[in-house]
């Protein structure tokens, strides 16, 4: 694997923790707010970007 910059890794470290925090507050809005049943395709939304967030957070935090 190539060294990151710095900078680069301080993107990836936001943009991981954006990901995770926009997917759990899309999944709490979906859990406490909405009141009539939910599609599973529309659960799959938050559900994907906190996946996604917590990949980049766990390739940043692996190769410290």
């Amino acid at each position: 694997m190539t060294q990151r910059t710095q900078t680069r890794k301080a993107i990836s470290i936001i943009l991981g923790l954006t990901l995770v925090a926009a997917g759990l507050i899309g999944f709490g809005y979906m859990q406490f707010h909405v009141v009539e049943p939910i599609s599973i395709k529309l659960w799959l939304i938050p559900i994907t970007i906190f996946a996604a967030g917590a990949a980049i957070l766990w390739d940043d935090f692996k190769s410290l």
